[in-house]
């Protein structure tokens, strides 16, 4: 009798051990910031031909609304040197014409820089506000952003690599030869591609987790 409670209390440890390693779900690789976007245009300029600007945007992962940002502006006809402003930057709902917009705004590492707007008209196109989070009078002062700022590069991977702050680079010798990797200003070395095209820092030491497919509606009929 004791054998057989022995034998039963085996299989129900044995079914609920199959049972926790049926339900584990594979860890989602870390996020790795995401490249929003390269805006670029000549906005106005009171004491010269126009600010020549580049703006690009780094979301902190995905989904976040919040980031890092380089701004490089050359002043037309005043100096040929740009400048470069580096910082953070955060969502804002709403401007002064509408509390629905979106605006981002632009908070600079060094007190020798001000704080930009900039509102979001659509995905490839911002228009810098002013002050009070209102219109500039002053002309015109679009930035744009190509649909897919990637066409047409020999490595799109290895170029969103170097926008995000990281650094390129040829792994040799793998089991799968040669491979292209990220190499993150955390530290962290990500396959090149996983970067770019899902966000994510896959270990190119490891093979890829396997993510379980959705469940299958029944769409038997009923009677």
């Amino acid at each position: 009798m004791r054998g057989i409670l022995s034998c039963a209390g085996l299989v129900v440890a044995a079914v609920l051990l199959l049972a926790s390693a049926a339900g584990a779900q594979p860890q989602d690789p870390p996020d790795v910031p995401v490249l929003l976007g390269e805006f670029k245009g000549t906005l106005p300029c009171a004491d010269c031909q126009g600010v020549e600007t580049s703006l690009t945007l780094i979301q902190k992962d995905e989904g976040t609304a919040e980031g890092s940002y380089v701004l490089i502006e050359t002043f037309v006809g005043k100096s040929p040197d740009p400048v470069v402003a580096e910082g953070t930057w955060t969502t804002l709902r709403g401007s002064a014409a509408d509390p629905d917009d979106t605006v981002y705004q632009l908070n600079p590492d060094s007190l020798e820089f001000q704080r930009r707007a900039f509102l979001k008209v659509n995905d490839y196109v911002i228009r810098q506000l002013g002050p009070d989070l209102a219109e500039r009078t002053d002309g015109v002062a679009t930035l744009t952003s190509p649909p897919d700022p990637f066409y047409g590069m020999p490595n799109p991977a290895a170029i969103n690599c170097v926008k995000i702050g990281g650094t390129p680079a040829i792994n040799t010798g793998t089991t799968a030869g040669n491979q292209g990797v990220c190499r993150l200003a955390d530290g962290r070395e990500c396959e090149e591609f996983g970067v770019l095209r899902e966000h994510r820092c896959f270990d190119p030491a490891k093979p890829r987790p396997q993510r379980r497919p959705p469940p299958k509606e029944d769409t038997a009929p009923n009677f």
